[in-house]
């Protein structure tokens, strides 16, 4: 429990500045996630190239929803229900990893 309380701190400090907007709190979280995903899958190089790259970016949008909902704890129904909160930054999760990650993949090898 100790670390989950750890986590949420550390989620809450870093997002805690768009805590009134709710949709800023989803997209920014998001974003982050994309550039940390998009590095890792970049300096993988072919270990993470093909389908491993295409699951492992998918496993981290998922992983930002639960982090949006328990660490961050964000207010679902101001973004308008559980649907909206996986639909609405998701064009923006994809196009951002897909571009860096495809930058850096092609500059590491």
């Amino acid at each position: 429990m100790m670390e989950l309380d750890y986590l949420q701190r550390f989620f809450k400090k870093v997002y805690g500045r768009w805590e009134r907007v709710p949709n800023d709190q989803n997209y920014y979280v998001k974003i982050s996630f994309a550039i940390i995903s998009a590095i890792i899958c970049g300096v993988g190089g072919g270990f993470f190239a093909g389908i491993r790259g295409l699951m492992f970016g998918l496993l981290v949008y998922v992983m930002t929803l639960y982090i949006l909902v328990y660490l961050v704890e964000i207010d679902v129904t101001a973004l308008g229900g559980r649907q909206k909160l996986i639909t609405s930054a998701l064009p923006s999760y994809l196009l951002l990893w897909v571009l860096l990650w495809t930058l850096l993949y092609a500059f590491t090898l």
